[in-house]
C-alpha cells in the first residue's frame, strides 16, 4: 500500500510569518519608544512596519 501524496500546505510560507512577526515586533518596540520619547519619528518607524506587514500577509492572502 502506498503513502498518500502530500497535498500543497495552505497558509503562510515561513520567511513571510517571521516577517510579519518580526514587523509586528517593531511597531510595538516603536510605539513603546515613542512613549517614552514623544519622538514623532517613532510613529513613522511603526507605521511602516505595519505598512510592511499588512503588504506582506496581503500578498498570501488568496494563495490556495
Amino acid at each position: 500500500m502506498r503513502a498518500p501524496t502530500p497535498s500543497i500546505p495552505s497558509g503562510l510560507p515561513g520567511r513571510t510569518a517571521i516577517a510579519i512577526i518580526g514587523c509586528l515586533v517593531v511597531a510595538l518596540a516603536a510605539l513603546w519608544f515613542y512613549i517614552l520619547t514623544r519622538n514623532m519619528i517613532a510613529i513613522g518607524v511603526g507605521l511602516l512596519a505595519l505598512v510592511v506587514a499588512g503588504v506582506c500577509a496581503s500578498t498570501y492572502r488568496w494563495v490556495e
